[in-house]
């Protein structure tokens, strides 16, 4: 699924991010595309499986975005899945949550990410903000992005970071970084869920992504694309 609309970006008011007060945090430089194109394909490379490939793309990512939290969620049918998850968490949380939960928990958001632009979010009175607020009180919510997953001509999941409110606000230059990342690890998609799920048994290959694998798949089998591990 994709679309004409521009990137959605909600960049708070100066006076919802403290005004000019000597204490708010320093924007600083996004990193280059291909700077952060290396970095990611590198990390990937060191790696084999998608759980394993998608933990080492959210870990350089992390680093590079200076973000708090980065999840790589993929969607099935009417579910996201999340399949990597690195935050700060002091007392840390499950880094492959294997957690689903429908696409209309997050309305706002599931809208914006599947025009297939990507957006970000810094102010606190944006519904998108509002709605991730809701679900994860506890999450220290600066601003937030979304790239999408687009594989083989549709969305089929996304990177989502968080800051926290100690640093700057994503912004455009690091939303377009973002999305050629998630590109990339979007080319990769088709062939790791394939692999996924042939090394499941066949108890859980019945559960593991049925309507993601199965479109995914036959995209594959019609011969049109040539998209490899």
């Amino acid at each position: 699924m994709t679309s004409d609309q521009k990137p959605v970006l909600a960049v708070p008011p100066e006076a919802q991010l403290g005004g000019s007060d000597a204490s708010a945090p320093t924007p600083t430089p996004a990193p280059t595309v291909d700077d952060a194109l290396t970095l990611v394909r590198e990390a990937m490379a060191s790696a084999t499986g998608l759980l394993p490939v998608a933990e080492a793309a959210a870990i350089a990512i992390r680093s590079l975005m200076s973000a708090w939290e980065v999840t790589i969620s993929l969607i099935d049918g009417s579910e996201y899945w999340d399949i990597v998850d690195i935050c700060e968490e002091p007392d840390g949380w499950p880094r492959f949550p294997d957690y689903h939960y429908q696409l209309s928990q997050y309305p706002v958001g599931t809208e914006r990410m599947l025009s297939g632009k990507g957006y970000t979010s810094g102010n606190a009175a944006d519904e998108v903000m509002l709605e991730i607020e809701r679900q994860w009180p506890e999450v220290p919510i600066g601003s937030i992005m979304s790239a999408p997953i687009i594989a083989l001509g549709g969305v089929h999941g996304e990177i989502f970071l968080v800051r926290d409110g100690d640093t700057p606000p994503f912004n455009r230059d690091e939303l377009d970084v973002m999305s050629e990342v998630a590109t990339l690890l979007g080319a990769r998609l088709p062939a790791l869920v394939s692999n996924y799920l042939d090394s499941q048994d066949d108890a859980n290959r019945s559960q593991s992504m049925p309507k993601l694998t199965h479109q995914l798949r036959e995209m594959l089998d019609d011969g049109t694309n040539d998209v490899s591990d």
